[in-house]
């Protein structure tokens, strides 16, 4: 299942039944405001953007979300109160029960009247800012040549483990040099290795 995935429906899971919007929450892209009994919460990903470490196989994601919170065009009392209600479940739920890698940020609040249906509503849009990390080799089969090392021949392992929040690649270049005076990393290893059976 992709993490996108995986966080629109944490956030459904956390949401459905806990608020005055009941069941009516909704994680789909397609789904009307107004579309279904009101009040009601839409989930939605506006876009997302990914910064590849070059020195460790690992992504960082940035997502932007948002929650909508959907009324009658004159229930704004309501709609704040679903909005108290949804920053207390997630202040308690900040990493989404784990899968984000940093607490959910939210970043923007926009309220409107939507007059788009065949009703008027009131739409209280909170953006969020998601963070997570992928490693994007976890479930790949390596096929090229160039890119599989005949470890045969390797005498010593030396690993320098970077834990969150991560030091930034400038700095993972420093360590692979030696030079540990700016930071260090939060564990090391030194593995001997004999080689091949004889």
């Amino acid at each position: 299942m992709h993490t996108l995935t995986t966080i629109r429906h944490a956030l459904v899971d956390l949401l459905v039944n806990r608020t005055a919007a009941g069941a009516s929450v909704w994680a789909s892209q397609a789904k009307a405001y107004g579309d279904g009994s009101l009040p009601a919460l839409h989930i939605r990903l506006n876009g997302r953007d990914t910064q590849t470490n070059s020195d460790i196989p690992s992504l960082v994601h940035r997502g932007d979300l948002t929650i909508a919170i959907v009324v009658a065009s004159n229930a704004d009392d309501l709609a704040e109160t679903l909005l108290e209600q949804v920053e207390g479940i997630l202040a308690v739920n900040p990493t989404l029960n784990g899968v984000l890698a940093q607490p959910l940020q939210p970043t923007q609040l926009l309220a409107t009247l939507d007059l788009t249906g065949t009703a008027p509503l009131t739409v209280y849009t909170q953006r969020y800012l998601a963070n997570w990390h992928e490693e994007p080799f976890d479930a790949v089969t390596v096929t090229e040549a160039a890119t599989a090392p005949a470890f045969g021949d390797l005498k010593r392992l030396h690993a320098d483990i970077d834990a969150s929040p991560f030091e930034s690649s400038a700095e993972h270049n420093r360590w692979l040099a030696g030079d540990y005076a700016g930071s260090r990393p939060e564990a090391q290893a030194d593995i001997l290795l004999t080689g091949p059976s004889p």
